[in-house]
């Protein structure tokens, strides 16, 4: 039996793959990363080796999680001090993430300052275009089917009805 003898079952398995690509979209949706930019700044590092980053989703921590690789290096001048930004590309869209900046002394004392507030928001752009490529490929099946199913049908429309 030919694709154009099924009709019921080509249905019920395009809309199975349509409900199984948008499944897919949502789960790439879920999981889209939201990059958040931390920025701080000193006046003077006296004795300052360099900085490490952690956060935690509440802002009583535990703050367990180092968000940079390896320590942020201190400022080559410690008497001007400097300007510092880290993007965490790990943070998930829509929730809300706390910061503490621990400066590390030469001498391996350890200060920390904080908690700051995040929210992420933005998108990260690449999953938009994954999430997109996706979309597409999705709608491309779908005409690919729908025209199959027209053409297989015979010489007949689109519901395999031959002409009187």
């Amino acid at each position: 039996m030919g694709i154009g003898k099924t009709k019921g079952a080509t249905r019920r398995w395009a809309v199975t793959l349509r409900a199984a690509l948008l499944a897919a979209c949502m789960a790439l949706l879920a999981a889209c990363t939201a990059p958040v930019r931390v920025e701080w700044s000193t006046e003077v590092e006296m004795n300052t080796a360099g900085f490490d980053l952690y956060r935690a989703e509440s802002p009583d921590g535990p703050f367990d999680y180092k968000v940079n690789d390896a320590p942020i290096p201190a400022s080559p001048d410690p008497l001007a001090g400097g300007q510092y930004s880290y993007v965490d590309r790990t943070t998930k869209a829509g929730r809300t993430y706390y910061y503490q900046l621990h400066e590390i002394e030469l001498g391996g004392h350890v200060n920390v300052y904080g908690p700051i507030e995040v929210r992420a928001t933005l998108v990260d752009t690449q999953w938009v275009v994954a999430a997109g490529a996706v979309v597409l490929a999705a709608g491309l099946l779908g005409w690919w089917l729908g025209r199959r199913r027209r053409t297989s049908a015979g010489k007949g429309d689109a519901d395999g009805k031959q002409p009187a």
